[in-house]
């Protein structure tokens, strides 16, 4: 992806899971949180304070699920919901474009990944800020078929996705 891009998208993922080997694997600006449910919200809200970033990917893995991705589109705080403005079904073309299985969901659990975006998404819109963030969920690494053809399939998703939406450009 061209530079000018890169800075403007953040990948999170948690220690020692999936999701951290799949954000190490990217060339955008990479944040790896520590599993604890204050300070990584608040690691992301420092580092969002400190750049402008138009796309942030969260990262987080799910079990039972395998060689698929789901994009979650809301966080839950008890009976409370906050929804992303992610364009997601755009992010869903350009990932089964390179033969991901994509599920769309509104649940992104009830630990690490629905605290982190519960957290991000009332920030951003308490702040009212443009950017956009998205809570993908992938499978624990051994329930990827072929781990590093999976993860590039990400990539590349994830690389036409902001190309055409940073340039204007539809995918």
């Amino acid at each position: 992806m061209e530079t000018k891009y890169i800075k403007k998208i953040l990948m999170t993922g948690f220690s020692g899971t999936s999701s951290e080997w799949i954000v190490k694997k990217g060339t955008c600006k990479s944040l790896i949180l520590p599993n604890d449910k204050v300070l990584d919200p608040e690691m992301v809200l420092a580092e969002v304070s400190l750049q402008d970033y138009k796309y942030i990917f969260s990262f987080g893995q799910k079990p039972n699920i395998r060689d698929k991705l789901y994009i979650e589109t809301a966080a839950r705080n008890g009976n409370r919901c906050i929804y992303t403005d992610f364009v997601y079904d755009k992010l869903q073309s350009a990932l089964r474009a390179e033969n991901i299985e994509v599920r769309i969901s509104d649940h992104a659990g009830t630990s690490f990944c629905n605290a982190l975006y519960w957290n991000v998404l009332e920030y951003i819109r308490d702040k009212e800020l443009e950017t956009k963030i998205v809570f993908l969920h992938i499978p624990f690494y051994k329930n990827m078929t072929s781990s590093e053809d999976f993860c590039k399939r990400i990539h590349k998703g994830i690389e036409n996705y902001c190309r055409g939406a940073l340039t204007g450009k539809e995918i």
